[in-house]
């Protein structure tokens, strides 16, 4: 436990923004109130006693009035511009009317007074000898954006308190989270998604007898992904006109999150579902849902991806990502998924091709090694693909992926790919040049070439390769898939002129 916090609310703050526990209908629930986990609860660990930090008498009068001259206004969650990794959840605005300046200095020194003592997170405390009517009031940090449970447990008999949760805001206001108020002992608590600053415990005994006593404590819980909170269909996060490539988790077995796509232009709707391998989850750790209009319908995670027909000019798309709590997919905190939502995308000319100048083996000299080479090449091959959606609107900040082994083992046949990437422009276009650089050569052949009016036989080394294309926010789209899985490639190693007759 930490005391004499050196903080300064600002001198608008209470006046101006304050809707108290004792005014719960002028309040806008930020954080849901419900019943505490028990597992959650039991996370806790004592930190023993805290000493009561009692708020000075005058200050509930004081934020009852300045709740009744300054009710907040809140405006609707708007809309997030781009989707990046670090990209976060706008925070709801919130519209004051301003009280005046000795009202607000009055009501600030009060609460400086009464929230000075600082207490750590993921600690239940102890409050005893609480009395009717006191008003408890504590702060506490978060570091970076969390899922919180604030709890008020504990209350032995006769006790009734409501517990209520404010942030600072920085800028000189505080935002209502939130108040849970149940009747005579019952548990209070409130849960929900919030981003990093300072929060404030209020608490109210609403009735108390000799020797009350509760506990309460806030349990933070950092793995969420960026686009928290959307865990209901009111609070889902509306993405932007793009493919959006969106890595998520799950917190708990019970966090479920809700995305938005508008189609601005009608286009036609990507969907797909991919498990992020490397956090050690599966497909099937992942249930993908859309909303069909009426219900919510399952996206089977054998569907490497599907697309939804234009739902007309600015219709919404709405999809769900939520855990499998099958017993033979046991769900882990740090399970990722790859959702990819947005445009449909439509590849555009994909192409990968050697130097113009090559002198290619021709199919009837391929009856060496593993048979026709597509693309051939010496030192350099060049890569190109669009995307666009079903408009013809460009695609920008996609990611093309040209997957090349141009050497494949010659004994063991298998195959190891390299990836090569780009991102495309503002018209919708990418691509790259990949240096295969020189070899020996695993093969040898010997062709007739006529050109000029001559007559060449030429001997060639080369190896084996293949290589496909993909996108990396889409699955199942480029060259190469289930039907065939790539394009061979022949890496020119050296070709010796053995004769040349005039033809």
């Amino acid at each position: 436990m930490k005391s004499n916090k050196a903080f300064m609310l600002g001198a608008a703050m209470a006046a101006t923004c304050f809707v108290s526990a004792f005014a719960l209908a002028e309040q806008y629930p930020h954080l849901a109130a419900q019943a505490p986990q028990a597992n959650i609860k039991h996370a806790l660990k004592s930190a023993g006693n805290v000493p009561a930090t009692q708020a000075p008498a005058a200050l509930k009068q004081q934020l009852q009035t300045a709740a009744q001259l300054n009710k907040p206004v809140f405006a609707a969650k708007a809309k997030a511009d781009s989707v990046v990794e670090d990209s976060r959840v706008p925070a709801p605005a919130t519209h004051v009317r301003k009280a005046d300046a000795k009202q607000a200095s009055a009501v600030q020194a009060a609460l400086v007074q009464g929230c000075e003592t600082t207490l750590d997170v993921n600690l239940l405390y102890t409050l005893n000898g609480v009395q009717t009517g006191n008003l408890l009031c504590y702060h506490f940090n978060l570091p970076q954006k969390a899922r919180i449970n604030v709890l008020l447990v504990g209350q032995t008999a006769g006790t009734d308190m409501s517990l209520s949760l404010f942030q600072d805001n920085g800028q000189g206001g505080a935002i209502p989270l939130g108040t849970s108020n149940n009747p005579g002992t019952a548990d209070e608590s409130l849960s929900g998604v919030v981003p990093a600053g300072d929060y404030y415990w209020f608490m109210e005994a609403n009735a108390a007898v000799p020797g009350s006593s509760f506990q309460f404590g806030v349990a933070v819980d950092t793995n969420i992904d960026a686009y928290e909170p959307n865990d209901t269909p009111d609070t889902a996060f509306q993405l932007p006109d793009t493919l959006n490539y969106i890595k998520g988790n799950a917190d708990s077995l019970n966090d479920v999150d809700y995305f938005d796509f508008t189609a601005v232009r009608g286009q036609s709707v990507g969907i797909a579902l991919t498990a992020d391998a490397a956090s050690g989850s599966t497909r099937n750790k992942w249930i993908l849902e859309r909303f069909d209009g009426n219900q919510w319908v399952t996206i089977g995670a054998n569907v490497t991806s599907t697309s939804i027909p234009s739902p007309g000019v600015g219709g919404v798309v709405k999809v769900r990502v939520r855990p499998n709590q099958h017993p033979n997919e046991p769900w882990s905190a740090t399970g990722k998924y790859n959702l990819s939502l947005g445009s449909n995308p439509r590849v555009n000319s994909p192409d990968v091709k050697g130097e113009g100048n090559v002198l290619r083996i021709p199919y009837s000299a391929s009856n060496v090694g593993y048979g026709y080479m597509t693309t051939q090449a010496y030192r350099d091959l060049t890569w190109t693909m669009g995307l666009s959606d079903s408009t013809g609107a460009p695609l920008v900040g996609l990611h093309p992926i040209v997957y090349l082994d141009q050497h494949i083992n010659p004994d063991t046949g298998a195959i190891v790919y390299k990836a090569y990437s780009g991102t495309t422009d503002s018209s919708g276009q990418a691509g790259g040049t990949i240096n295969v650089g020189t070899c020996s050569g695993d093969f040898q052949t010997t062709f007739v070439d006529y050109a000029q009016g001559y007559k060449n036989t030429w001997r060639t080394d080369f190896n084996y390769g293949v290589w496909r294309m993909a996108v990396l926010e889409y699955p199942g789209i480029g060259v190469g898939g289930d039907n065939t899985e790539f394009v061979s490639f022949g890496h020119l190693c050296k070709q010796t002129l053995l004769s040349s007759t005039k033809n």
